[in-house]
This record gives C-alpha cells, structure tokens and sequence, in this order.
C-alpha cells in the first residue's frame, strides 16, 4: 500500500524513504516501507495473543501489484521465550521487485528486477515490578542501499496493571548509492551543496512514548506521540524534476527533516456479539510543511473460538510540501534552491479498503501442535489519487505454536 509522508513506517522504524526511482513507481525501500506497515498494522489489530508455548513461527508472503510495480514478499518471523522472563524475537525476508516505469518524464520504460535482504532481531526482559526492557537491531542491504538501526524501550504496567505507558528511541544509519545504474552512466550524488559523491549518508534519530488505559472490561483507549529527526541525503538518485523549459535536473531535497506524529485509538468489544470495533486517528506533521490526517474503523467479527473476520477502511489526506511542483520554473540552483519530483510530496487523498480472515488449525481437525495453528489471508485494495494509480494488495500467514 501506499504510504504517504504522513503515515510511515520504514524499515528503521522512523520513516525515512529515499524517492522512487525516476523509471519506477516505487523504490525498493519504500516497497518495503509499505508492505512492512501492512505487517505491523495486521500484528497490532488483528492477531490473536501469542499462543501459551515457548515461541511462535510465523511464516508470511505479500504480493503487491499497481500499475508499473510488482513486489513478492516472503518473511519469516520467530518469537520465543527465554527463562521465565526473557522473550527473543527475529526475522528474516526477501523483497524481490519488478518494476516499470511509470513516471513523468522517464524516457526508459524497461522493467527492472531488484532483491532486498533483511535480518533482525530483538529482546525483551520483564522485571518483577512490572517493568519491560527492549532492543532490537535491524540490517538490510540492496544493490544501491544499506540501512542499520538500533533501538531500544521500557514498558511499565500501572495501576493492577490497568494502564501501561513506554517509552523508546533509536538511531539509524543509512549509506545510498546510485548502484542500480552501473556503468559509465552511474551518477554521483549532490549529497550537500557544491559536494558530490558516489555514496551520500543519511542518520535518524527517532523517540517515541505511548500510553493506554483500560476504561472498562470492553474498552481500551490509546494514544502514541512519534518524534524523528532526519540529517542527511533524502533525495533520489535516479529522479530528475522537470522545468517549464524542458530542463531537468537531479533532485534536491532538503538535508534535515523533523517529524511529528500523534495518534490515538480506541477498541470496544460488544460481548453479546462478539464484535470488536476499533477506531483511530493519526495526525502528521513535519518541516516540510506536510500535514496528514488518518482516520480508520475496524470491525472484527469472532466466529466462535476458531475464526475471526475483519474489515477495515482507512482514509488519508495530506498537504504538498513547501518546494513541491508538479513543473518548475528553472532547475537553477540559485532560483530554485530545492527540487522534487516525488509524488509522495504532492498533495494526496486516498482510502484503503480491507478484509481480512483468521483460522485456528483445530477448525480443520488438525492435532497437536497444528491444531494452535493460524491461518490468515488478507486483501488490500488502495485507491491512490495519483499517476501510479490504484493497487491491490494480497497477504497470507501461517503461525505455528512450537515447544522446547
């Protein structure tokens, strides 16, 4: 799906997408920013409670498709218990990426194939006074970007543990290059002005605190605040901005970006009926002069002790960035000083709409272990008001309870 500025999640966990490539309507990383939101979004709203055994298997794939991209996803992810107050989590994918062009301008509309790797891992220890300590670290590598990130977080339960509040932060560290395009032809970047370089850096700085309190035995209320601090290279090597004069020039981004984001949600379960209705909203907001709004309901239906179905809509606008264009002046660095010809800085409405089902093993008559077994699959469809047009989005699951 997607994602705008307003409402990232990338693979550091600050939000920090390179552009799209001038010849494709998405790069790799922001695929990835995309399809690990989706992820995340299904883990926090949608999947039962780990299952009582001493860890979980996960084993996931995302298939993506909009007009001029494609992106197959497979992902493992494994979550298991040390001692009696340790948890150790990790993961491992692969993104393997086709895509066309479909931008404006681009004069090569050659489809290319990409591959992204990912591992991470994390730990969690709980104290005896209720008190959650957590780190994790994640590494990826492409052809022409790697990223590390590092983080950690507290967690404390309050009041007989009827409110937790947590709090958390990390750094990361990312190294693009214009890899992609090998040969003669590879540019070198603009990563400060007058500085080019074959390789540019970016650093993020991300902090974040939540809260949520339980109001009834039925409800349960949240809020988030995510604050991020951008240094660096934030443009795209392989797109140009085109000027009324038929000029074009490589983008120019700023070099440092703050970022805001308050959220709060809502979940009431009607007993009777076996229904859990879960409404949010998210407000963004940067320097950049992007402000987003997100709303979203959720409805899910329990089908006895061994189904669930969900649906979902979300909507989303945001603001165009301050230096966003769709056809500049001049690419002149003295009258323009910044140039942009990411659509993901352009105004932008779209909705999401999403179904969503859930199986346990036992529903098939499957025994033992299988039997703690979930089976889930998931249809997207985007509607994105913009020249990449709409996507559909398909995600399916198996998560495998496993003993010592």
């Amino acid at each position: 799906m997607q994602l705008r500025d307003g409402e990232t999640v990338s693979k550091n966990g600050v939000g920090t997408l390179r552009g799209l490539p001038r010849r494709a309507g998405w790069s790799p990383v922001e695929l990835r920013t995309a399809l690990v939101g989706l992820g995340t979004v299904w883990g926090l709203f949608a999947a039962p409670a780990r299952a009582a055994a001493d860890g979980t298997l996960s084993m996931r794939g995302v298939y993506y498709k909009e007009r001029a991209t494609r992106v197959v996803q497979p992902m493992l992810d494994t979550v298991f218990d040390v001692g009696t107050r340790g948890v150790v989590t990790a993961n491992f994918l692969v993104d393997a990426i086709t895509s066309a062009s479909a931008s404006s301008g681009a004069a090569d509309d050659a489809a290319f194939t990409e591959t992204r790797y990912e591992v991470g891992a994390g730990y969690t220890h709980e104290l005896p006074v209720g008190l959650r300590l957590g780190a994790q670290g994640r590494y990826s590598t492409e052809s022409d970007y790697r990223s590390i990130y590092g983080g950690v977080r507290a967690e404390i339960d309050l009041a007989q543990k009827n409110a937790t509040l947590g709090a958390g932060g990390g750094i990361g560290r990312d190294r693009i290059s214009a890899g992609a395009a090998q040969g003669p032809a590879m540019p070198t970047l603009a990563c400060a002005p007058g500085v080019d370089q074959d390789r540019c850096f970016l650093t993020s700085y991300v902090a974040f605190a939540t809260a949520s309190q339980v109001l009834s035995k039925n409800a349960v209320a949240g809020v988030t605040y995510d604050l991020a601090r951008l240094d660096g290279y934030q443009s795209n090597p392989y797109r140009s901005a085109l000027a009324s004069d038929g000029v074009a020039a490589p983008e120019r981004h700023p070099l440092d970006r703050l970022r805001q984001a308050f959220a709060g949600s809502l979940r009431y379960h009607v007993a009777a009926a076996q229904i859990t209705v879960i409404g949010a909203y998210r407000y963004y907001r940067d320097d950049w002069n992007v402000r987003a709004h997100t709303p979203e309901v959720r409805v899910i239906q329990q089908v006895g002790s061994v189904a669930d179905a969900t649906l979902r809509y979300r909507y989303h606008h945001q603001s165009r960035a301050f230096f966003y264009q769709d056809r500049y002046a001049t690419t002149d660095a003295a009258m323009q000083r910044y140039l942009s010809d990411d659509v993901k800085l352009d105004a932008f409405t779209g909705h999401l709409i999403e179904a969503k089902l859930g199986i346990a093993g036992e529903a098939f008559g499957l025994e033992g272990r299988w039997s703690g077994a979930r089976f889930e699959g998931m249809l997207q469809y985007l509607l994105q008001h913009e020249r990449f047009g709409n996507a559909a989005i398909a995600h399916v699951a198996l998560t495998v309870p496993f003993d010592e």
